[in-house]
């Protein structure tokens, strides 16, 4: 195996086995929570029953929001692993969504020129939540066939237009706050149980592709979807479902996926973090894996 360490962020929502399979590191986030922060990690043996925790205060109308990862908070995380002389391969939640990974290159820019016998290289993932899990766990496979900290930077930025993220969110008003959609729209659409799908795009943003009225056609359209677009060529063959302490729904969209997906893909169900379900409430499925649309666009 190749030695460098990987790092991502608590953006990226990964399953536990994950973790003890593999050698990965976790810059930590903050989030606020009627008032309280908390610094999250998503490597915590604790991850689900703090998401459970989280998810039913955002039911009880508990007020969520996020900040971003400073440069100083990267600097006094990478300096100690770079002193030590290892080479980190930082994958960054997405620039389109959060200016995380500004921050994380004024770091790197200025622990390179500190230590220039070791290497910290930052890469955009342009994704986030369960895809971002997804490139991250690509990184580490890659890792271990032997390729270098600059190969696998160079392969995953080769793939990542072909990482698709499909999301429905159940309630608008998340959205309208962080300004995704108008109140109008959100008023109404909550009215007529209208179910936005959403990507994240070749820039890294947010984008709502159509809308479906009801989970259940919602969630039909994540499965249609992902049979339509999967098939892209060496890549390992793995499907996020993503959900929000939804376990028996998140389950059942699971059997849905694997019903249609290709022989030999690995689909398992991974909650969903706070730093990301601050913006988008508690109820949440995503299906995340490797895919055409972009291509198609």
């Amino acid at each position: 195996m190749a030695s460098y360490l990987i790092y991502t962020d608590a953006a990226a929502d990964i399953p536990a086995h994950v973790f003890q399979k593999y050698d990965l590191r976790i810059v930590p986030m903050r989030y606020t929570l009627n008032g309280k922060e908390i610094l999250f990690n998503t490597a915590s043996p604790d991850h689900d029953r703090l998401c459970d925790e989280f998810f039913e205060a955002l039911k009880k109308g508990g007020d969520a929001m996020t900040s971003q990862i400073t440069q100083f908070d990267f600097m006094e995380i990478f300096e100690p692993d770079l002193k030590d002389g290892n080479d980190i391969l930082y994958l960054c939640f997405s620039s389109g969504i959060s200016g995380t990974y500004n921050n994380a290159c004024l770091a790197a820019e200025e622990l390179n020129e500190k230590y220039p016998e070791s290497r910290l290289l930052v890469v955009d993932t342009m994704a986030a939540t369960q895809g971002q899990g997804v490139f991250t766990h690509a990184a580490l496979i890659n890792r271990v066939k032997g390729m270098s900290m600059e190969e696998n930077a160079a392969w995953l930025l080769e793939k990542r237009p072909y990482l698709c993220h499909r999301f429905v969110v159940g309630d608008l008003h998340h959205l309208h706050k962080g300004g995704r959609v108008s109140s109008t729209a959100a008023v109404v659409g909550t009215m007529l149980q209208v179910k936005p799908l959403l990507i994240i795009d070749d820039e890294g943003k947010l984008d709502v592709v159509e809308k479906a009225r009801g989970m259940k056609r919602a969630q039909r359209r994540l499965v249609e979807a992902y049979q339509k677009e999967q098939g892209v060529p060496d890549v390992p063959k793995l499907v996020y479902v993503g959900h929000t302490s939804l376990y028996k729904e998140a389950e059942a969209l699971c059997e849905a996926i694997r019903a249609v997906a290709e022989e030999g893909t690995i689909v398992e169900p991974v909650n969903l973090g706070p730093i990301i379900a601050t913006h988008v409430g508690p109820e949440f499925f995503s299906v995340c894996g490797w895919g055409f649309h972009r291509r198609e666009a």
